[in-house]
């Protein structure tokens, strides 16, 4: 059984390189493709956006891990049959689900894999890409304006802005808070800001300043003043850590100071859930492809390829639905990155148990 096991394994890693490789590279050159016309505008050198396309790999070879484990699923299992190799086993004494058990084992194998390149590797390329995005080939600070920002400037004091642009160095209607052990102890509440580069402070205009003292406020209106609001234009720019630039462990920790930083801790909670729950769809996806290679028994190696995609691009539908419906709020964190599991995995288990395979 040990070597029936290894020579099915062979079986269907070979197509799931063959898979992985093809998937990522679609994606990856339609991700190319949607971004060409900032690359080609960019200051950035060659050397540079070169670095950036590599950097990207990694990502798109997760994502598309499922779909390379259902192909090597389909094909593994119809190519063992179409050989004639199954009726052989089936005459030494091999019962139909020997075959498919081995092909499970190896997308749990996948699965683990998945989840430690997802923890360990992902992060740190993705962090690295996104800097080379946002502050070389598309910078940020290019942008003339920011809407809504809510951000912690510095130990104890909060800064509000409904708009910032950042190329004049002003902001509306601005709020700046400097928050103590027992609450907020001064607010300033100003109609707009200017960037004073002399004194490297924003300057406050049209506005109150209230002093917090126990249940005591007191106000006082001012025209223009100086605040201690010492960061430039180009800092105040909202950077809040996407969930794909932090393992499982950075999301946890994360999410209660996104409020702070402007974002949903929510968006955070959720993509923790999910980095949980999608390796598993790896498992859940080859048990699905199980039945269906067992029906496509005679088919042709392009109905294979076919059936893959429409089943895993479904699959992904379902996944980005539950985590839309999960950030959302209309479904709680833990049940939105389980729900494509769920489904297709109950999906599975009944088609299993149908055909007797």
């Amino acid at each position: 059984m040990k070597i029936f096991s290894k020579y099915m394994a062979r079986r269907f890693f070979k197509p799931f390189v063959y898979g992985l490789g093809l998937f990522s590279v679609l994606l990856f050159l339609g991700t190319v493709f949607d971004r060409m016309s900032y690359l080609v505008k960019s200051p950035a050198s060659l050397r540079v956006i070169m670095e950036y396309l590599w950097l990207e790999v990694p990502y798109w070879s997760i994502r598309t891990i499922p779909m390379a484990t259902l192909l090597a699923t389909l094909v593994a299992i119809t190519g063992f049959i179409q050989s004639g190799e199954a009726l052989a086993a089936q005459a030494a004494g091999f019962r139909v689900r020997d075959f498919w058990k081995p092909i499970l084992w190896c997308s749990f194998m996948v699965a683990v894999v998945s989840f430690v390149a997802q923890e360990a590797f992902l992060p740190v390329c993705y962090s690295r890409s996104r800097r080379l995005w946002n502050e070389q080939i598309r910078p940020a600070w290019e942008w003339e304006k920011f809407l809504d920002i809510a951000m912690m400037s510095a130990p104890g004091q909060f800064v509000q802005a409904q708009v910032l642009h950042t190329k004049t160095g002003v902001m509306e209607k601005v709020i700046l808070e400097r928050v103590g052990p027992e609450g907020i102890e001064r607010q300033y509440d100003a109609s707009s800001g200017v960037w004073d580069a002399g004194s490297k402070r924003w300057i406050l205009r049209d506005g109150i300043r209230r002093t917090f003292r126990g249940k005591q406020v007191v106000e006082v209106k001012f025209k223009e003043e100086k605040s201690d609001l010492s960061l430039p234009p180009k800092e105040l720019i909202p950077r809040t850590r996407s969930p794909e630039e932090m393992s499982l462990l950075e999301l946890l920790r994360y999410a209660p100071k996104a409020r702070h930083l402007g974002a949903s801790p929510r968006e955070y909670v959720m993509a923790a859930h999910s980095k949980v729950a999608y390796p598993f769809t790896n498992i859940v996806i080859c048990a699905l492809g199980i039945p269906v290679a067992l029906r496509l028994r005679r088919a042709v190696k392009i109905l294979s390829f076919s059936a893959a995609l429409a089943l895993s691009f479904l699959f992904l539908w379902f996944i980005e639905m539950g985590r839309a419906l999960g950030v959302s709020g209309r479904l709680p964190p833990v049940l939105a990155a389980w729900t494509a599991n769920i489904v297709f995995g109950s999906l599975a288990a009944y088609l299993i148990r149908r055909y007797d395979v």
